[in-house]
């Protein structure tokens, strides 16, 4: 084979593959083979089949053809414009710069690199066309996995959207300097690239290409956005902007905007994309709207940045989405215009290749007799009491000794750095957290005590041979960690102890403890050590709570209570990519802690798997579909003033639910009452009368469909809080999926001959008031709040208790739930009597054809399932919290 032609094969193909993926077609490894041999034939002679076969050969070697990878799902508004369809727009710089940078210098998978760029290409199709002559106000979010790379998804939208026309980009990076530093530093490296200036070293992507458009930062590593900046920007080359969100910065880059487009009309024209990473935090209004208190501050300013252009596109990034999903959708401000809910879209990234999230933590297989997660320990009783006893501020005097289990984190810390140099990681970094409370005080106690034992524990491993601590740590080994690695995997490596042992005597001198909060001054700089790896036990609080990245994190310590899902899970600084150690990995955390996270993992599941079945269907947009959150009965799904939107579903699974309260409306009394009787005149089967002292009208094996219909009509108060007719249809239709609630029974009550008869009843002169039902005539109404004087509640009437004692299985043999759990659930309807006080006192023309009707339903246990990430089986379990400014909708879910 002619060594010129096969380069220039190889040459043409590489060109032509790179050029047709960037532009989305998708069979681009046979297009580009197509290219390459034409280019060969047309300029060589003699070229044979047999050659052509094997570069085709080589090619898919090297190219792979076609990569399988996660579809990512998302639900679109409305407003949202695919602006571009199957082929995408041209990339022409940027992202192909990027994508070769994580491919050939960063090492990534092929898979990893496709799967941002097909989550990205679904992004920028549902954020504005920055080349529109339309104006545009673009709200979406993104949710990701805790500590799983959504910078990496977020710096790949960058780069495609610098590409395809946007020229002002705005990165909100968390709250703390240390985030927004980290954040600037990526993005050179991987949009701007940079070059050394002390020894012109090419640094991201500008060892790729340095031959395309520049990109203006107007922020650095050290400093972010302030008024010294200058009042006077162009906006028309391409702009980025790391800043955090805090109300100095924002009111400051506020100015310089609003000044630059005085200055100049054109830079209002110009499309600015603001990306907000950790949007779930500092950016949801906590304000009282029913107050109409005026938004938060950083809410407020980020939605008067954006009020600034006439082309906007602001885009969430979150792994904790309960705060954004419930911002009400019907807000708007006089200054600040709408608010951040994601009208438009919400996308959720794929669960990356090798990531351990929750699920892999807290929710895997038991192993031994205890059946515990393997990478759990519970704190010992000595280290709980220390803790418990540390409430306040002042209490950091507390802290004088290192707890048990805390010494064995430690332990078990040295062993995992052994173990992975062993393993040929060398170099690499290594953390260790420790994370008990938020007061910068005991994080500074704890460092003094923790570095004490730390150096007297190194001295006795080097210089003591009969110290505790080496025994200590071969039991720690050789009866914890060589179980877990032979649980994990059976496949890797057992060293012998004493090899181990002389890895850890060589590298128990190279650990830095540091005290990472706003007074210590100290700063994980993993980039200084790069090239040797940094081992670092590190002591903080928030700031090692959100957004900061501890590399090399195997061992936690972890006791900080919360009763919130949102800042829970971000507490979880140990999730995120563990490749090569996770079995090395601990949690050192209270059993109440542990089963709040394995509680998370349901939740996550859940969520994740109920968005993708909504997503699904594309007549389902954010603002028609409320994504339920699973509740638990101690903590919140975020803070109360971020809920203020929100409201409760309630499981129906072995519960009896009744009607109680009652809209006061003449019209929808009226519409209650014609749809009953359009029910009980719809079922075909006949009704048979239980008689006795209550009377009763009982129809069996109606097919749910009949009543799923009816309670889509019946209109329940808006008031009521677990009784609600749709979200009760929504669960039949949910449980008809699964092949359950098929067959109700149907009860009509009649009046109770003991009741007319009552003291209280004679007293009121209430009398016998018949009632027909469709086909069915009744004795009379029954009585209710007999008692109960008008309460002057306006537009509701209460009544108490619909369901009489028993009455709730009168359609089965024997009066129990465990009855109830092998028959049909049952649906009872009551025609309330009309001479109450109560209903007597709205004055309308109660008579034979028209009263108030009460419902009740009774329902069997049912176990709801969701499928995780691996295929296993979750019970679904408890209650949910909604959104109750987006329309309920009508899916199956």
């Amino acid at each position: 084979m002619n060594n010129a032609m096969r380069e220039d094969y190889k040459a043409t193909f590489k060109i032509m593959y790179e050029a047709f993926q960037n532009i989305g077609i998708n069979n681009s490894f046979s297009e580009a083979q197509k290219s390459a041999e034409k280019k060969v034939l047309d300029s060589y002679e003699g070229i044979r089949t047999s050659d052509l076969e094997s570069l085709a050969l080589e090619m898919f070697e090297t190219y792979g053809g076609s990569i399988e990878v996660p579809k990512t799902p998302i639900m679109q508004g409305k407003g949202a414009k695919n602006w571009f369809g199957e082929t995408n727009p041209t990339y022409s710089f940027f992202w192909p710069r990027y994508k070769k940078y994580l491919i050939d210098y960063k090492k990534w998978e092929k898979e990893t690199v496709e799967s941002i760029n097909e989550s990205t290409d679904k992004i920028l199709k549902s954020i504005g066309n920055p080349n529109s002559i339309e104006d545009f106000d673009v709200r979406g979010l993104v949710l990701g996995y805790v500590q799983s790379g959504k910078t990496a998804n977020f710096t790949g939208l960058i780069n495609k959207a610098f590409d395809v026309g946007y020229k002002l980009v705005i990165v909100l990076a968390g709250m703390h300097n240390d985030l927004r530093s980290q954040t600037q530093i990526r993005l050179e490296e991987e949009v701007v690239g940079r070059i050394d200036e002390n020894t012109d070293e090419k640094i991201g992507v500008s060892q790729i290409r340095i031959d395309g458009p520049l990109v203006t930062t107007w922020t650095t590593k050290d400093k972010d956005i302030t008024l010294a900046h200058g009042k006077k920007r162009d906006f028309l080359s391409r702009n980025l902007l790391v800043v955090k969100k805090n109300k100095s910065v924002l009111e400051s880059l506020k100015e310089i905007l609003s000044q630059s487009i005085m200055l100049s009309t054109k830079n209002e024209n110009v499309p600015v994309l603001i990306i907000d990473d950790e949007a779930d935090q500092a950016s949801v209004d906590t304000s009282n709207q029913n107050k109409e208190e005026d938004p938060k501050t950083i809410n407020r300013l980020i939605r008067e940045i954006l009020e600034l252009f006439k082309k906007k596109s602001y885009v969430g990034y979150t792994a904790t989405p309960f705060a954004n999903l419930l911002i009400p959708t019907d807000v708007q401000h006089n200054t600040a215009g709408k608010d951040l809910y994601p009208k438009d879209f919400v996308v959720a990234l794929p669960k990356p290749k090798g990531y351990c999230g929750p699920a892999e933590y807290f929710n895997v297989t038991g192993y031994l007799e205890d059946d515990k997660p393997l990478f759990i320990r519970h704190l010992k009783e000595e280290d709980l009491a220390v803790f418990d006893s540390m409430k306040k501020t002042t209490d950091s005097d507390k802290f004088r000794y290192v707890p048990e289990s805390m010494q064995e984190a430690v332990l078990a810390f040295l062993i995992a750095i052994a173990i992975r140099n062993l393993r040929g990681q060398n170099g690499k970094h290594n953390s260790m957290l420790i994370h008990t409370s938020r007061f910068t005080d005991t994080q500074g106690a704890m460092k003094e005590v923790v570095e004490k034992y730390y150096q007297e524990l190194s001295n006795d491993i080097l210089y003591n041979s009969g110290s505790v601590y080496i025994t200590r740590l071969k039991e720690l080994y050789l009866n914890d960690h060589v179980i877990v690695q032979q649980e994990f995997d059976n496949k890797l490596p057992v060293f012998d102890w004493k090899i181990v042992f002389k890895e850890i005597k060589s590298i128990v001198s190279n650990v830095r403890i540091m005290e990472i909060n706003g007074h210590s001054g100290e700063a994980l700089e993993y980039e200084t050590y790069k090239d040797v790896g940094l081992n670092v036990i590190a002591i903080g609080g928030d700031k090692l709570s959100r957004g900061l990245t501890l590399e090399g994190l195997s061992v936690s310590y972890y006791y900080r209570s919360t009763n919130m899902y949102d800042t829970l899970m971000q507490m979880g600084r140990w999730f995120g990519f563990r490749t090569g150690y996770m079995d090395l990995c601990r949690i050192y955390t209270s059993e109440i802690i542990a089963e709040y996270f394995e509680h998370m993992a349901y939740v996550m599941v859940e969520l994740r798997e109920q968005f993708e079945y909504v997503a699904d269907n594309e007549d389902i947009t954010p603002e028609d579909y409320s994504i339920k959150m699973l509740d638990h009965e101690k903590m919140l799904v975020t803070s109360m003033a971020k809920m203020r939107s929100s409201e409760k579903l309630f499981s129906h699974s072995g519960m009896m639910r009744q009607t109680r309260i009652f809209d006061a409306n003449e019209s929808i009394m009226k519409h209650n009452m014609e749809e009953t009787v359009n029910l009980i005149n719809n079922i075909e089967e006949s009704f048979s009368k239980k008689s006795g002292d209550t009377s009763y009208y009982i129809a069996y094996d109606i097919p749910s469909r009949i009543i799923i219909e009816y309670l889509e009509q019946y209109q329940t108060a808006a008031s009521a809080n677990k009784v609600n007719s749709k979200d009760i249809a929504s669960f039949i239709k949910r449980m008809n999926n699964k092949d359950e609630l098929n067959r109700f029974n149907v009860v009509i009550v009649d009046s109770t001959r003991s009741t007319l008869k009552k003291k209280d009843v004679v007293k009121e002169g209430i009398q016998t008031f018949p009632v027909r039902l469709g086909k069915i005539q009744l004795d009379s109404a029954v009585i209710r709040a007999v008692s109960k004087e008008v309460d002057g509640i306006p537009n509701v009437v209460d009544i108490g208790a619909l369901v009489a004692s028993k009455q709730e299985f009168t359609d089965l043999n024997v009066a129990s739930q465990e009855e109830r759990n092998a028959n049909n659930p049952a649906i009872f309807i009551y025609p309330l009597h009309p001479e109450v006080k109560r209903f007597k006192a709205l004055g309308y023309n109660f008579n034979e054809n028209f009263v108030p009707i009460g419902l009740a339903l009774s329902f069997p246990e049912v176990t709801e399932t969701v499928t995780d990430d691996e295929g296993k089986t979750i019970e679904k379990k408890g209650n949910y919290i909604i959104n109750k400014t987006v329309k309920r909708g009508n899916i199956n879910d």
